[in-house]
C-alpha cells in the first residue's frame, strides 16, 4: 500500500509540474549569460524547489508566476541568471535550494513579527536600490514603498531581517501615523551605521591625473551613498561630485572643485564601460548612469555617444556654478 501512496504522490506531482505553463525564452538581455539547455535546466530546477512550498500558475520571460492567496505572487530568476553565470554549474542545484530556503525563512520571520508594529518594524528599516523595470514587476509603486533619487531608479524600503532582505508593504504601515519621509529618514539612519570600505586612488586619463573615490559595502554601498554629505563628505567638492552606482555593492565617485573642474570628464569617459560591466554582470544591478550630486540631490549626466567618443553634457546647475567663478 505504502508503494501504491508513494507511487500515487510522484504522480501527482509530475502532473502538477506538466500542467503548469512553461515559457523558456531567456529574459531579453540575457542571452549571452545562459544557454538555452542551461536556462531550462534553471527554471526546471527553480519550479521543483518552489512548488514544495507554493502553488505554481506558469513561467514568463524569466518570472515564475504563482496562483492567487500565496505569501508571493512572483519570483524573478533574473538575479539568479547572473549568480550561476558566475558559478560551476554542479553548484547551481545548493544556490537555488538555499535562494528560494529565504523565501519561506521570510514568511516565517514575519509571521514572528509584527511589522505593522513601527517600534517592532523601526530597527530592521532598510534602503536598496532597484531600476524601475524591476520594482514594478515585483509589486510595483502601488504596494512597495518608494522614493526616487536617481532618475530610472527607486529607493525602496526594505527590512533587514536576521536572514533576508524583504520588501516592507504600504499595508504594513497604515497604522504607523508617521509620513514616508520619516520611514525614508530612519531607514537611512540604520543604513549609515553599517561598516563601509572608503578609499580614493589616482587614475591615469588621456596622460592626466584624476582622483576617483570608492565606497564599497555587499549590501549597502549604494544606499550610503544616498547620504554621502554624512557618509563620505570628503568625497564632496564645493561644486558636489559625480558618480556612478552600478550595484547595491559599489560606488565611484569623483569630486568636483575649482582646483579640479572638468575631471568628471575624464571619470566618466574612463569609467563608462567598466560602469557597464558591473552593472550587467552583477546579481543585484543599480544603474549604467552617471549623476552629479550637489546639496542633497541627484541629477542624470547626459552623454552623447559617437564612434567610441564620449560627449559629456553638463547638468544646468552645475554649469551656472561654473560660471560664477
Amino acid at each position: 500500500m505504502k508503494t501504491i501512496v508513494q507511487f500515487f504522490i510522484l504522480f501527482f506531482l509530475s502532473f502538477n509540474l506538466l500542467a503548469q505553463e512553461k515559457n523558456y525564452i531567456i529574459p531579453e538581455g540575457y542571452e549571452e549569460y545562459i544557454s538555452q539547455k542551461d536556462y531550462k535546466f534553471l527554471v526546471d530546477k527553480s519550479v521543483k524547489i518552489i512548488s514544495k512550498n507554493f502553488k505554481v500558475e506558469k513561467v514568463k520571460e524569466g518570472t515564475i508566476y504563482l496562483e492567487d492567496g500565496q505569501a508571493y505572487s512572483l519570483v524573478n530568476l533574473h538575479n539568479l541568471i547572473m549568480k550561476c553565470h558566475q558559478m560551476d554549474k554542479k553548484e547551481w542545484t545548493p544556490l537555488l535550494k538555499a535562494h528560494f530556503q529565504s523565501m519561506t525563512t521570510s514568511i516565517d520571520e514575519h509571521k514572528n513579527n509584527d511589522f505593522t508594529d513601527f517600534v517592532t518594524a523601526k530597527k530592521y528599516l532598510s534602503i536598496r536600490i532597484y531600476p524601475k523595470e524591476f520594482v514594478q514587476s515585483n509589486g510595483g509603486v502601488e504596494t512597495l514603498i518608494t522614493r526616487e533619487d536617481l532618475e530610472g531608479t527607486y529607493s525602496v524600503i526594505m527590512l533587514d531581517l536576521p536572514s533576508s532582505f524583504s520588501p516592507l508593504m504600504k499595508s504594513d504601515t497604515e497604522n504607523w501615523n508617521i509620513s514616508k519621509e520619516e520611514i525614508f529618514k530612519y531607514a537611512q539612519e540604520n543604513v549609515n551605521k553599517q561598516e563601509i570600505l572608503k578609499e580614493t586612488h589616482p587614475i591615469e586619463v588621456n596622460n592626466s591625473t584624476i582622483n576617483v573615490s570608492f565606497i564599497g559595502n555587499e549590501d549597502y554601498a549604494a544606499s550610503i551613498a544616498l547620504d554621502l554629505e554624512k557618509n563620505a563628505p570628503e568625497f564632496v567638492g564645493e561644486w558636489g561630485c559625480v558618480l556612478a552606482i552600478p550595484n547595491k555593492g559599489i560606488a565611484s565617485l569623483c569630486k568636483i572643485s575649482k582646483d579640479n573642474p572638468v575631471d568628471f570628464v575624464l571619470y566618466i569617459q574612463k569609467f563608462n564601460l567598466i560602469t557597464d560591466q558591473f552593472y550587467n554582470e552583477h546579481p543585484q544591478p543599480v544603474s549604467k548612469d552617471f549623476y552629479w550630486y550637489y546639496k542633497g540631490k541627484f541629477q542624470k549626466i547626459q552623454l552623447v555617444i559617437e564612434d567610441n567618443t564620449i560627449q559629456v553634457i553638463n547638468p544646468l546647475g552645475l554649469t551656472k556654478l561654473m560660471g560664477e567663478m
